[in-house]
């Protein structure tokens, strides 16, 4: 089924560039992102755009799978103040009062404000769609996949539309290719044990990968096995933004619900 799945990636990457000259690709070095990288060079110039605070794994090991993709790097790097800023506009500007999605919208409100091209692709929905989330392995199969399904449904329809009004807020529009029907109809057909399989080195059985056939297929699209294989942190942890977010809250004395509603009233948050 990999080399079934490497093909219908293949397509759907193709379908969504739609022509289109150049793109952005927000990067991190991790499998789902290399996916749309590898795939999309053979049709347009590709640019790869890394975002993280100084010094964090997403921000280094992004910019070191670029260099071995052997494509154009731009990093992003922010601070403290720059995600303490993103989190007042994802609330007074893009209109999220979700606080379990302030973490992740904040993090593209940066990496999307930052974004030259006008076109870019995210590798959105590949963890809901084949288990990329440690949750999923910590539940029986029939309760996994129920969940599974759940979150691609909260992501494509509700997540994604106030994702795209924040990329067209910033002039650009963002193409989620990992939730193209044919992807989502094929992960739908996949069993759950073929999505999270048993990680084996020599003889030994290491216990559950995630993501298993995805890591699988992007082997045979090319991409190295240093991308293919290794562990991968959501965006809004690997960059350090879920850091600075935290530490904020702990300091304000407030929950993040709170936080919003004071960001609401106010117009701000406090130095």
């Amino acid at each position: 089924m990999a080399e079934q799945l490497a093909e219908i990636l293949r397509a759907s990457v193709k379908n969504s560039l739609a022509e289109k000259n150049e793109i952005a690709i927000m990067f991190s070095g991790g499998v789902d992102s290399a996916i749309l990288a590898v795939i999309a060079r053979k049709f347009c110039d590709v640019k790869l755009f890394v975002a993280g605070m100084e010094g964090s794994n997403d921000l280094l090991w992004g910019t070191e799978a670029g260099e071995l993709l052997d494509l154009p790097v731009k990093q992003i790097i922010f601070t403290k103040e720059d995600v303490l800023q993103a989190m007042k506009n994802v609330v007074l500007t893009h209109n999220m009062h979700n606080p379990r999605w302030m973490s992740t919208f904040t993090a593209f409100d940066i990496v999307l404000s930052r974004i030259d091209k006008p076109v870019a692709f995210c590798g959105q929905g590949a963890d809901e769609l084949f288990g990329g989330y440690k949750k999923y392995r910590e539940m029986s199969p029939k309760d996994a996949e129920i969940r599974m399904f759940a979150d691609y449904e909260e992501l494509a329809f509700q997540e994604m539309p106030v994702y795209s009004a924040m990329a067209g807020h910033y002039g650009v529009v963002l193409i989620a290719p990992y939730l193209n029907k044919d992807i989502v109809d094929f992960a739908g057909r996949t069993p759950f044990e073929q999505k999270l399989g048993e990680v084996t080195f020599g003889r030994e059985k290491h216990g559950q990968n995630n993501k298993e056939i995805l890591r699988q297929a992007a082997e045979i699209l090319g991409v190295p096995g240093s991308m293919a294989r290794r562990p991968k942190k959501a965006m809004q942890y690997g960059s350090g933004i879920s850091k600075v977010i935290k530490s904020y809250i702990k300091n304000s004395e407030n929950d993040l619900s709170g936080i919003i509603d004071s960001i609401n009233h106010i117009g701000n948050l406090y130095e």
